[in-house]
């Protein structure tokens, strides 16, 4: 079922974690690094992913454990952490994740130049731990030069990408919702209940499947992927297009094979469902 269902694509692109001030305010860097990498070189070789999307429903769930247990998960899960602190949030964040040796190694923190000879926490910490990881991986970059030192920034980037631990071809926390959606598409409507059971028996890691479903129903949620309703959980039009799209995107002297044997294996689960047929094994 596991490799039937998911088959990672795109693992050329450089997986990067967003962190730093709020997105919608204009005079934050994170929205300005944000926007640099949104024109469509920047989304052809970066996946951008952002904390909002991963922790946002989590915080607000009765059932969700430490948070920061899952902080090994996204270890396997990105290229790089590129962390700007510049809000009580980012400041926490980049603690934790400079205090993770398999993290700390995947970090690019950019300082704003003003705070480079500070005697702060942030300086003598969390900052101070990255620079005896990996010298380069602190950059001193603000507003006012982001623009000339953006070639940097990517710079940084590929030489951490070089150097990857991601694991493309495991379920992690960022790559499960790739499974889900084709999961969804097969046997649509799907209690959230029954996501975490499957989630639970295919995950290397059965520790969080409660909140590694919880992450990545929320991440096909936000991008209209997937809704709820009163059956469960559908996928929206949008999301049926992205699906068709992902199985045309993979090699295609496959894709049309393998669209055929998922669309003949839903038919099969709906003759189950509404006619009582047996499925064929």
């Amino acid at each position: 079922m596991k490799a039937d269902f998911f088959k990672p694509n795109n693992s050329a692109k450089t997986t990067v974690f967003l962190c730093g001030g709020d997105l919608n305010k204009k005079n934050t860097l994170r929205a300005e690094v944000a926007i640099g990498f949104g024109d469509w070189l920047g989304k052809y070789y970066y996946d951008i992913i952002y904390p909002e999307d991963i922790f946002e429903e989590l915080l607000f769930s009765s059932k969700s454990t430490d948070l920061l247990s899952l902080e090994n998960m996204l270890a396997d899960s990105v290229d790089v952490i590129l962390i700007i602190p510049e809000s009580p949030g980012s400041f926490a964040e980049l603690g934790a994740f400079a205090n993770n040796e398999k993290l700390r190694k995947k970090i690019v923190c950019l300082i704003d130049p003003k705070f480079k000879k500070h005697k702060s926490f942030i300086n003598q910490g969390p900052v101070k731990l990255i620079k005896e990881s990996n010298k380069t991986s602190v950059l001193y970059v603000g507003k006012d030069n982001l623009h000339k030192e953006f070639n940097k920034i990517k710079a940084s980037l590929r030489k951490i990408k070089s150097n990857s631990t991601k694991v493309n071809n495991k379920i992690g926390l960022l790559q499960l919702d790739k499974f889900l959606l084709p999961l969804i598409y097969l046997s649509e409507p799907l209690s959230k209940k029954s996501l975490v059971e499957v989630v639970k028996e295919i995950n290397e890691d059965k520790t969080n499947p409660f909140n590694t479903t919880t992450v990545a129903l929320s991440m096909l949620t936000k991008r209209k992927l997937i809704e709820f309703t009163i059956g469960g959980y559908r996928l929206t039009d949008l999301g049926s297009k992205k699906f068709i799209n992902l199985q045309k995107s993979r090699i295609k002297a496959k894709s049309s094979d393998e669209t055929e044997k998922l669309d003949e294996t839903r038919l099969e689960i709906l003759n189950l469902q509404y006619r009582g047929k047996k499925l064929k094994v």
